[in-house]
């Protein structure tokens, strides 16, 4: 039976948490060879949730890596709820059914609660970490992911010849939610909203796509991308990061939902990543039109069948330099 409490989710959710664990798999993979993995899941929810079509229930996030290279992918797994009470329960459920990891699951807001977590991992600052970041929508702060970037830093040996490798991010930005927010409208615009756009980038160099739209100088579908463009600019120049990749994920109608952002030091991480946007860009079609049909009654495609006619791909290229 499915769980009442648990929230009802798109087919959108669903090809993103399978990126996930795609990469979770890959990541763990690479990584065994460590005596300590660390797994980092801010906005973590319920740890299940519902499939919109079907009602099936699904792992979440929170499920996924605990079972991630047969459930010995990562050996600390630190979550971050919102609420007291969302946080004991979700922290509850896990530990009775993965009995005897290492599950903690911090309540408040994970601006605040995610630099505490990376003080009490200190001593593990030269661990593999991988950081998922899931908002619901511009609750993200650009300060949260710089306390990521700088959690490793100096866990090197001075003088050591071997890289040095960040948090790898990989997290949901927000591109459709911020086109709402930022109203084309100005006089629509309030101050709370230019201090959320401000939050999320550090800065208010968002301002200069948004006037570039509301001049009508760009398209919205360009605005999009310019605000993709900054995340990822800004990931690499200001933060170091040596690669990111961004995934846009659209509804069944097409209209933009979000993109995914991924951020890496290393170059395997890079390659994976890279593979995995590709396959995934070559589902889409297939996993829209299953949803569509599902919708509509029709019969569903299998997915056990070689996927054929699709052209859709995805080629990494670095991000520009943003408009000043």
């Amino acid at each position: 039976m499915t769980d009442s409490r648990l929230r009802v989710w798109g087919y959108w959710t669903r090809a993103k948490l399978q990126m996930l664990a795609d990469y979770l798999a890959r990541f763990a993979a690479a990584s065994q060879s460590q005596s300590e993995r660390v797994y980092l899941d801010a906005f973590a929810g319920e740890g299940s949730g519902v499939d919109r079509l079907t009602g099936e229930e699904f792992n979440g996030s929170a499920r996924i890596a605990l079972e991630a290279h047969e459930g010995s992918g990562f050996t600390k797994y630190r979550y971050f709820e919102l609420t007291e009470t969302r946080a004991r329960e979700l922290e509850r459920r896990l530990q009775e059914d993965y009995p005897g990891r290492d599950i903690k699951v911090y309540p408040g807001d994970s601006n605040t609660t995610i630099p505490q977590a990376l003080e009490d991992l200190r001593s593990l600052k030269w661990a593999p970490t991988f950081a998922f970041l899931d908002p619901d929508g511009m609750e993200l702060e650009w300060s949260t992911i710089t306390a990521l970037a700088e959690h490793k830093r100096g866990y090197r040996a001075a003088g050591s010849s071997k890289p040095e490798y960040k948090v790898e991010i990989w997290m949901l930005f927000p591109s459709a939610g911020l086109m709402r927010t930022l109203a084309l409208d100005q006089t629509k615009l309030s101050h709370a909203d230019e201090e959320k756009a401000s939050r999320l980038f550090g800065s208010d160099d968002w301002r200069a796509i948004y006037d570039a739209r509301t001049t009508g100088e760009i398209t919205p579908t360009e605005a999009r991308e310019e605000y993709v463009n900054l995340m990822r600019w800004r990931l690499e120049q200001d933060l170091g990061y040596r690669f990111t990749h961004a995934f846009e994920l659209k509804n069944t109608i097409g209209s933009p939902v979000y993109h995914m952002i991924f951020a890496t030091d290393n170059d395997a991480g890079t390659r994976i990543m890279a593979a995995i946007y590709a396959k995934t860009a070559a589902q889409i079609p297939a996993m829209q039109q299953e949803a569509k049909d599902r919708k509509s009654g029709q019969g569903v495609l299998d997915f056990g069948s070689p996927l054929v006619g699709s052209d859709a791909t995805y080629e990494h290229a670095p991000p520009w330099e943003p408009r000043s």
